[in-house]
Parts: structure tokens; C-alpha cells; sequence
């Protein structure tokens, strides 16, 4: 005998679509690792914050990805 399980609605949004928000918050959430990255960790050479590193230590390119 089955048990009768309650249907699950999505709430009239598709499974691409929430496939496409899971995709975009990854996106926006390792933007946001690099933004701190940027912003409070130390350069290992020079002991200055990546964005006020002068030592070219820092690949300034990283921030453009």
C-alpha cells in the first residue's frame, strides 16, 4: 500500500528558472568573496591590503573576472 504524499508546487515558477537564480546567486556570492579579498586581507610581501598594494604582489587582474 502507498502512502499519499502532499503535491509540491514550485508557487508557478519553472525548474530553469530556479536553476538560472541558484546559478546567479553563486555568481553574486563569489563576487562578494573576491570584494573582501580586495578589501581586508593582507599582501604576503608587503603586509598591505590587496587594494593599497604597491609590491605587484597582487594580481590586479583577479578583480576583473
Amino acid at each position: 500500500m502507498r502512502v499519499a504524499r502532499p503535491c509540491v508546487t514550485l508557487g508557478g515558477v519553472s525548474k530553469p528558472v530556479i536553476l538560472l537564480w541558484i546559478l546567479a546567486l553563486m555568481i553574486l556570492e563569489i563576487q562578494h568573496l573576491k570584494w573582501i579579498w580586495w578589501e581586508y586581507w593582507s599582501c604576503r610581501s608587503c603586509t598591505a591590503k590587496h587594494k593599497d598594494c604597491a609590491c605587484g604582489a597582487t594580481p590586479l587582474w583577479v578583480m576583473y573576472l
